[in-house]
């Protein structure tokens, strides 16, 4: 097996091969995908903690008081708020930070 490529060439490649790489609204879409498989990813992983938990989406809708349909959203890691995200969180017994990154600041927001 061989090393990886370099990520600076594998972008550099794509330019070549696409002029149009670069422009707004497709590094914008990018980011927009990027985005939804993170939430996909989170979201699996918190209903592998709920099923480590021995809880079914049922019984933590109650104890975080959602609906079992808002559970499922989440853990399909569709868009959900913040509201919503920390009562699943503290229906699992946990805490939910919510922290701001803005160039070496960091804020504990929540």
């Amino acid at each position: 097996m061989t090393g990886g490529a370099d990520w600076r060439d594998v972008k550099a490649k794509a330019r070549e091969i696409d002029p149009e790489w670069e422009h707004p609204e497709r590094v914008a879409r990018r980011e927009e995908l990027r985005e939804r498989m993170l939430a996909t990813v989170s979201g699996a992983q918190l209903a592998e903690i709920r099923k480590q938990l021995g809880m079914t989406q049922t019984q933590l809708a109650e104890t975080a008081g959602l609906s079992q349909a808002r559970i499922s959203q989440i853990e399909n890691g569709e868009h959900t708020s913040l509201e919503s995200l920390r009562a699943y969180v503290t229906g699992l017994g946990g805490h939910l930070d919510v922290v701001a990154r803005i160039g070496n600041i960091r804020l504990d927001v929540a």
